[in-house]
């Protein structure tokens, strides 16, 4: 399936849900242009982003941080991530932009097949149901990692464009959400 396929099946799908969208926005990748992470890759920004998480609500940073050493995560954690983990004080609005992290999560967990479907955004991810699909708090995730498998291309195109439609306004997810 080419991009403009793509986005005028994404584009039809909303049309039917009566969810509203722009039809002048660009088309999303082609398959081709694709690099994807390698589902390893994307498990451990998975455990990252959810220990992030944690150090937002918990004290124990320190401890995180050392389990995401032990664990061989650390080198993977960004550089912005790296300030969060460490800063002393985290702001309410640090704690905000970390939280929005979970519905990332949740679209990476599908992205390696440890969540089944992805539907619309009628609500907020689940702490719970992440937790789930995760090893337990400050243990292993070596098993975690090495089960994971990716989902095609076109399958991770096809979301990719649907989230970005839905994303067009920052409006519209409330929308969704009031509505559906």
């Amino acid at each position: 399936m080419t991009a403009l396929e793509r986005k005028q099946k994404t584009e039809a799908l909303l049309k039917e849900s009566g969810i509203p969208y722009i039809d002048h926005l660009p088309t999303v990748e082609e398959e081709f242009e694709v690099r994807l992470r390698t589902p390893e890759e994307i498990a451990k920004r998975i455990l990252i982003l959810t220990y992030l998480n944690y150090a937002a609500e918990e004290d124990s940073k320190q401890d995180i941080i050392d389990f995401l050493k032990t664990e061989r995560l650390w080198d993977s954690v960004s550089g912005e991530e790296k300030l969060l983990f460490e800063k002393d004080r985290l702001t309410d609005q640090d704690k905000i932009n970390i939280s929005w992290r979970s519905e990332s999560i949740w679209a990476l967990l599908w992205t390696i097949n440890k969540v089944d479907q992805l539907d619309l955004p009628t609500d907020e991810v689940n702490i719970a149901d992440i937790v789930d699909r995760l090893p337990e708090f400050m243990n292993s995730s070596v098993d975690f990692i090495k089960s994971s498998t990716i989902r095609s291309v076109s399958e991770i195109l096809d979301q990719s464009d649907l989230i970005y439609r839905l994303h067009w306004r920052q409006d519209n997810l409330n929308w969704i959400m009031q509505t559906i």
